[in-house]
């Protein structure tokens, strides 16, 4: 299983597709009605019409489940923008994909100061629970997880499932899904409080191996936060991440990549755990 990342449209998220997802929970035909009046985009319009025309009466499970899924692709991870006919999709949103649980114990890593990476059975044990209930604590790693903040008025495991993982609990105010997203407020929050947590991750490191200073410190903090185009060769295997390393920075620096991108054009994060080979987008 892969985990996608993608940037997206703060405005459209909020004006128009969290308030369509909320009233299709109830009323499908009037939501995609009412949302197409805002796309000016044709291949997003004519599914919407379609639909509506074809639906029954009441939520989501009343209309075809095929054209939903295409709709709901093309509304959360395709690149919107407001042109004079409507909203539109327009060029190819930069994006970060992994493993999942490759993905998940990087955001740990920096996100969760007790989070035991260098023991390769109890860090799997931490993560097989995150995945089965995520906290709503854990910055990124929630969002990979599945987690939703803030709370939706719609259970998102409804709109669409590819795991089949979800809870909805009104009382609560918790739910998590296959996919979640994050509003551009607080990306731009994570991104300011991340070369914090960074350094901290690697003052974790220096303490472990008994180290007076911790080699390559300031190349690889440089590289995490954009700094230096390329972390730097090691002269010491940083101990919680074995003799994978190398690797593992450069995929934590592709990661902090996304989220500083992101951040700088004021944009949201969604979040989709998928099936498929692990690439780069």
């Amino acid at each position: 299983m892969d985990v996608v990342l993608r940037p997206i449209n703060d405005r459209f998220f909020h004006e128009q597709v969290l308030p369509f997802f909320a009233r299709a929970m109830g009323d499908a035909a009037g939501a995609l009605e009412a949302l197409s009046n805002h796309l000016g985009d044709a291949q997003a319009f004519t599914l919407c019409q379609r639909l509506a025309s074809s639906a029954l009466p009441g939520g989501v499970g009343s209309v075809d489940s095929d054209g939903w899924m295409d709709l709901v692709d093309r509304l959360v991870f395709q690149a919107w923008h407001e042109a004079p006919g409507g909203w539109e999709v327009g060029g190819s949103p930069g994006g970060y994909a992994d493993e999942w649980d490759e993905a998940l114990n990087l955001a740990l890593m920096v996100e969760d100061p007790a989070y035991p990476y260098w023991d390769t059975k109890a860090a799997r044990t931490v993560r097989d629970n995150f995945r089965r209930r995520p906290p709503g604590e854990q910055g990124l790693a929630s969002l990979l997880a599945g987690q939703w903040d803030p709370f939706p008025d719609f259970p998102p495991d409804r709109v669409f499932v590819t795991q089949g993982r979800g809870e909805y609990a009104v009382r609560e105010r918790f739910a998590f899904a296959d996919w979640a997203w994050r509003p551009a407020k607080t990306v731009v929050h994570w991104q300011v409080n991340l070369p914090r947590k960074l350094e901290r991750l690697l003052a974790r490191e220096q303490e472990r191996m008994k180290l007076p200073s911790l080699p390559e410190r300031d190349e690889v903090l440089g590289y995490w936060t954009g700094r230096l185009p390329q972390p730097p060769p090691l002269s010491v295997l940083f101990s919680g991440l074995g003799p994978n390393a190398a690797t593992w920075i450069r995929e934590l620096g592709a990661l902090t990549l996304h989220l500083r991108t992101a951040a700088q054009t004021k944009q949201g994060l969604a979040a989709l755990v998928t099936r498929g080979t692990t690439v780069r987008l």
